[in-house]
């Protein structure tokens, strides 16, 4: 996070697309499971009692990893904020203690370089939510596939 590496707006438009993927994905997976549904009535197949079955617990299993991802990408976030602000308050007092014009000026410098920007930060997000979003897209896509065949 601490050097831009990709335009915040592209990852902004491409979480978009994943997420507009996801959505007709599960809309199909949903339409599939439930004609199967009413096909089987009363008596389901062994395959169709495992697909209800992995219904539930795939949601359990995406809803897990994207707990655990947004946590990770939060911490993450949350170190480089106050290695932010630390270096923000050294730069600072350096500014304040600054005798010379140079000395001065190499403060100032400092203190601009400490700040945390703006595209860093939308940067950040944007990555938290691709990892968030990553677990359901790809278990709403893995399931389209199969129920394609």
């Amino acid at each position: 996070m601490t050097k831009s590496t990709q335009d915040p707006f592209a990852m902004w438009n491409e979480l978009a697309q994943k997420t507009q993927e996801m959505w007709l994905d599960s809309a199909y997976v949903f339409s599939q499971r439930t004609q199967r549904m009413v096909q089987a009535g009363l008596n389901p197949s062994a395959d169709d009692q495992a697909e209800m079955s992995q219904m539930g617990l795939e949601k359990l299993e995406a809803a897990g990893e994207s707990a655990l991802a947004a946590w990770q990408h939060w911490g993450q976030m949350q170190q480089v904020m106050l290695g932010a602000a630390v270096q923000q308050t050294q730069a600072a007092m350096a500014l304040v203690g600054a005798s010379t014009p140079a000395e001065q000026a190499a403060a100032q410098q400092a203190y601009h370089y400490s700040l945390l920007s703006p595209e860093h930060l939308a940067e950040a997000s944007a990555q938290m939510a691709h990892a968030v979003l990553h677990p359901v897209h790809k278990r709403t896509s893995e399931n389209a596939e199969r129920l394609k065949q």
